[in-house]
């Protein structure tokens, strides 16, 4: 009897093994398995979701933080059969340039359990079907899926599938335990503190290093450093609250992760109410290594070579943004600066010189202090990138005020120490350093925001890197934008080459006042998508208080008051919409291309990629911002065009902008996921699943129209 029992064991192990094969998906390899090998009419058993994952991808936790989504199965539902949720292992941390997700890497494993019907007989077959789904990143994010079956043999009694069986065992010891003690909440204002107690959670503490709450819900920071106290009884855990937080604290719940010197790690299952820490839980603190944010993935430092190479392409990038559109008005200036300086009546090759060194320095420093506020916005968890500082509004309007000011000195409504008086106009060696220092500042501080060629991937990659290699590439793009001018301030043999002074220089001083116009008028439409109507309105009229200030100053001549009133009214007008804004919460709806045909098109999302890459249509992702000209002019030149728009129609293109004027960490994410730090990104996915195909940052018709054709076969 024995030895039939085992024949017949066999026979339905093959079996089980035969028809529930791994399905491998692009980076990962999917597969159910089940403890039973054949199961009895009416029986309750354990199978599980197992993903293999190939070398440096992960995937997330049901709560994936910042950004992300949690693996999922849709059945095809047996009748009679019914299924539990997933149970979850500990995650673990998964830092990414400043926004903190949950997740797994290697392997995860997703027990659940099944209820079979005891309608079955001995002989008939339980097939399980269903399509399993799950987001898996790496430098990019993709979404992948696999329909999987696993049928399964009825016998009169259930046959345990010993290798399966102790498989899945071993991944509910890796799963969260229920907290046996107290877990209690308390809403601090701007922090949550939870208590936790009992004597398993306790004993775990004793030789703990490291202690992390992973929430349910997104009502923290998940980056945010999460301040540990321990005590006998239990630990105080101090939680930073999101914007996402609940107006009343009703319940917190999650798992608690405790990992030992070792990296043995314990989770325990929490759901506190709100009440008062109990005694015995915060008497000592804990030193928490990496539990914050302050790590990021990537963060490797670069080698030597790396370093090179990438210093090397942030210098040629530095160079191509001399050409980028939202730079020319500025360099118009500088030019106009350089044919004074290399015409000065004595020393004009030393003037020339000095005003390349002032320049040179203005760019550097300019974009030094780039770096540094990019460092700090990323030591508080912020995501930021080139042309982080045109994403709050007050430095928009201050900077639209700005060049709306210069554009009326070089209108001649006033000076401002540069005059230009008919031919042979002399400049003062003080003036003529100030006014090129004060070029580059204005050159690097419009110019960062113009991702070009060579810059995307670099400045992606640094951002993520140790400060003083993060402030050497941008000190390597600040050369880079100031190497043409400083070349021409140093050479003798091309600055003969520039035209003499002359009456032509102030009618070209009053015409480049137009393209400064230009320049405003366009901060003024970025400004007008972050604060609204009423705040484009306020700036143009501190725009027309500016011209009244400037006025009064110049009517003023001798008499004191008048000039102070004058330039009050100035100060005025550039303090106010500044004020105004600071701490307003950005314009909510992101602007949509208004294409010239009918086009398939909407915001974009991670969810909304994934939804419409299942039903295998092709994607065009423009990740934008209306601070970027280089994105404004892409739109208009080469994506608003009839024939983009007429193959966008043809081919079924789903067209989603990803509008990133206001600062959003999603969007933040998905750019350094596919190794960009700013805008403009272009996305092209093809029909039926596959990376994407990332287009030129610098667009024409037919290249998007030849990447909508190949990515429609």
């Amino acid at each position: 009897m024995r030895l039939i029992a085992s024949f017949f064991l066999i026979i339905a192990s093959l079996w089980s093994v035969a028809h529930a094969q791994p399905v491998r998906t692009g980076n990962a390899v999917a597969e159910l398995v089940s403890e039973r090998a054949a199961i009895a009419p009416g029986d309750q058993f354990l199978v599980a979701l197992k993903l293999d994952i190939d070398e440096g991808w992960h995937v997330y936790w049901k709560n994936p933080g910042d950004s992300g989504l949690p693996a999922e199965i849709n059945w095809v539902v047996p009748e009679g059969v019914s299924f539990s949720d997933f149970t979850w292992p500990v995650p673990h941390e998964q830092p990414l340039d400043g926004l903190m997700n949950y997740g797994y890497e290697t392997q995860l494993v997703l027990p659940l359990t099944v209820n079979a019907p005891s309608g079955y007989q001995a002989g008939d077959t339980l097939n399980l079907e269903g399509v399993a789904s799950w987001l898996i990143c790496k430098d990019i994010c993709i979404p992948e899926d696999a329909r999987l079956n696993l049928s399964l043999p009825v016998a009169a009694a259930p046959v345990e599938d010993l290798a399966n069986g102790a498989f899945i065992a071993s991944a509910l010891e890796a799963s969260p335990m229920a907290l046996t003690g107290e877990a209690v909440a308390e809403d601090l204002g701007d922090a949550y503190r939870v208590s936790l107690t009992g004597p398993m959670f306790a004993d775990a503490l004793n030789d703990a290093v490291k202690v992390r709450i992973f929430p349910d819900t997104h009502a923290i920071e998940h980056p945010a450093e999460q301040s540990v106290r321990v005590g006998a009884d239990g630990a105080q855990i101090d939680l930073t609250k999101s914007n996402l937080a609940p107006a009343e604290l009703a319940n917190f719940s999650g798992v608690v992760a405790v990992e030992a010197a070792d990296g043995a790690r314990r989770g325990f299952r929490f759901d506190a109410t709100p009440g008062v820490a109990p005694t015995g839980v915060s008497d000592r603190a804990l030193s928490l290594s990496g539990a914050g944010a302050t790590s990021t993935r990537g963060g490797e430092t670069l080698g030597f070579a790396g370093l090179l190479t990438y210093l090397a392409l942030a210098f040629i990038g530095g160079m191509i943004l001399n050409l980028m559109p939202c730079v020319l008005p500025v360099l118009s200036i500088k030019a106009s600066g350089l044919i004074h300086a290399a015409h000065k009546e004595q020393g004009g090759q030393s003037a020339l010189r000095r005003h390349g060194v002032a320049y040179l320095a203005g760019v550097v420093l300019s974009f030094l202090i780039m770096g540094v506020a990019l460092l700090a916005l990323r030591s508080v968890g912020e995501q930021a990138g080139l042309g982080f500082q045109l994403q709050y509004p007050p430095a928009v309007a201050f900077l639209a005020l700005l060049v709306f000011l210069i554009g009326l000195n070089l209108l001649g409504v006033f000076e401002i120490g540069i005059s230009i008086q008919g031919a042979g106009g002399e400049l003062t060696q003080k003036s003529g350093s100030a006014g090129a220092f004060f070029t580059g500042v204005l050159a690097a501080v419009v110019g960062a925001p113009c991702v070009g060629p060579f810059l995307g991937a670099t400045s992606a990659v640094v951002v993520s890197q140790p400060a003083p290699i993060v402030l050497l590439v941008f000190g390597a793009i600040g050369l880079g934008l100031a190497a043409p001018f400083a070349a021409l301030s140093f050479s003798p043999a091309l600055a003969r080459y520039l035209p003499k002074p002359g009456q032509w220089m102030e009618t070209l001083k009053e015409f480049f006042a137009f393209p400064m116009f230009l320049t405003a008028a366009f901060l003024v439409w970025v400004f007008a998508g972050q604060a609204g109507a009423d705040g484009a309105a306020l700036l143009i009229a501190a725009a027309a208080a500016i011209s009244f200030g400037v006025w009064v100053t110049q009517r003023a001549g001798g008499a004191t008051v008048a000039r102070f009133v004058g330039l009050g009214v100035i100060l005025a007008a550039f303090v106010v919409p500044v004020i105004s804004v600071s701490g307003r919460a950005p314009a909510e709806a992101a602007e949509l291309a208004s294409l010239d045909v009918e086009v398939d098109e909407g915001v974009w999302s991670p969810e909304r990629v994934a939804q419409l890459r299942e039903e295998g249509r092709p994607i065009f992702v423009d990740f934008t911002a209306r601070w970027c000209v280089t994105c404004q002019v892409n739109k208009r030149v080469a994506i608003k065009t009839p024939q983009v728009s007429a193959a966008f129609t043809e081919n079924d293109v789903v067209f989603l902008t990803a509008d990133w004027t206001n600062r959003d960490t999603i969007i933040a994410s998905a750019l350094a996921e596919h190794g960009r730090a700013g805008v403009p990104l272009y996305l092209m996915y093809p029909e039926g699943g596959g990376d994407p195909a990332i287009l030129p940052q610098l667009l024409t018709p037919a290249m998007v129209v030849d990447a909508v054709e190949k990515a429609a076969g």
